[in-house]
C-alpha cells in the first residue's frame, strides 16, 4: 500500500481534478462501492492568521461536500470545495481504488499525472489572467 504522504498528495489531486477525467477513470472499472457517508454538503469554518501580529481570526465559511465509500474492505474518503456530490463520490471511489496495490500504478499513470498537469495549467491560466489586470504603480521623484 502507498505511503500516507503519497495518499495526501493524491487526495488533493482528486479533489481538484477535472470532472471529466474523474468520470473517465472510474468508467469500466467501478466495483460495487458501499456508501458509508454521503455524499453530503456542509460548511467548514475558515481561519486565517493576521500577517503582522500572528493573531488567528475567523475568515468566513466555505461549502464542502464529503463522501466516504468502502470497496473491498478499503475506505475511500473525499472532501471537495463546493456542493458537488458527483465529484465527492467519484473522488472517494478513486481514493479507495488507488489504495489497491494492483490498481495503483495504472490509475496513477492514467489519472493522477494528467490531473496534476491539468491543475497546474489551470492555475497558470488564472495567474496569467490576474497578472493581465494588475495595476502597476510608480513613484516620480521630485527634484528640488
Amino acid at each position: 500500500m502507498p505511503e500516507a504522504e503519497d495518499r495526501r498528495d493524491w487526495m488533493g489531486v482528486l479533489a481538484r481534478a477535472p470532472l471529466d477525467l474523474l468520470r473517465a477513470s472510474v468508467e469500466g472499472r467501478r466495483p460495487e462501492a458501499r456508501r458509508l457517508v454521503g455524499p453530503e454538503v456542509g460548511r467548514i469554518q475558515l481561519r486565517a492568521t493576521a500577517p503582522v501580529t500572528g493573531t488567528p481570526f475567523h475568515l468566513g465559511e466555505a461549502t464542502v461536500t464529503r463522501c466516504v465509500v468502502e470497496i473491498d474492505g478499503r475506505h475511500g474518503y473525499a472532501v471537495v470545495l463546493g456542493s458537488d456530490a458527483e465529484r465527492a463520490e467519484l473522488a472517494a471511489v478513486l481514493d479507495a481504488l488507488l489504495q489497491d496495490p494492483h490498481r495503483h500504478a495504472t490509475l496513477a499513470a492514467e489519472l493522477l499525472e494528467p490531473a496534476a498537469a491539468a491543475i497546474t495549467e489551470r492555475r497558470r491560466r488564472k495567474a496569467g489572467a490576474a497578472q493581465a489586470t494588475a495595476a502597476h504603480f510608480f513613484t516620480a521623484a521630485r527634484t528640488p
